[in-house]
């Protein structure tokens, strides 16, 4: 898993089409280890890359970022609103303070476009169950990105490496 958060926060999005290349180029210039070049799934990373959402966010290449850290405040009925569940009395004058790191947030001047990439183990057996799991994060993440950009997340989306598959949430 490590080893492809690494690969995808640094591989070269004009050199997508060319992923041997570029994870041997991470290798040289140690962004990752022997062991770690090993491990990627290129198969698995070109389908995203190959994708109609893949190639969407390479055409808007200078617009990107990757593991993009944030902070934002949230009220706890925000939060509740968000996450479905339910904000406790008496906290109306309370904040929480949220902190993260999208993996790959493209900033465009009128929207946010948003991706979570998964590497676990993810079959169509167990899908659903991690897509329920992982969605309340990634609404969170888009809006403390909305907060923070002042534009809207327009697409949010789950990637599982493993499955291939792409999920909007």
């Amino acid at each position: 898993g490590a080893a492809h958060h690494t690969f995808l926060q640094h591989v070269a999005l004009e050199k997508t089409g060319e992923l041997a290349t570029e994870a041997d180029r991470l290798a040289r210039e140690n962004y990752l280890s022997v062991e770690e070049r090993a491990a990627l799934d290129l198969k698995a990373l070109a389908q995203f890359w190959d994708s109609p959402p893949g190639k969407k966010i390479s055409a808007h290449a200078a617009s990107v970022r990757r593991e993009l850290p944030f902070t934002a405040r949230f009220s706890p009925a925000e939060l509740a609103e968000i996450t479905g569940g339910e904000a406790a009395d008496g906290l109306e004058n309370e904040f929480v303070v949220v902190q993260g790191v999208a993996d790959l947030a493209l900033l465009l001047p009128a929207e946010i476009w948003l991706v979570d990439f998964k590497t676990d183990e993810v079959g169509a057996d167990n899908l659903p169950e991690k897509i329920k799991a992982y969605a309340p994060q990634l609404k969170l993440y888009a809006a403390a990105l909305e907060k923070i950009f002042n534009r809207k997340v327009t697409l949010r989306a789950l990637h599982f490496l493993t499955a291939q598959k792409t999920v909007e949430i």
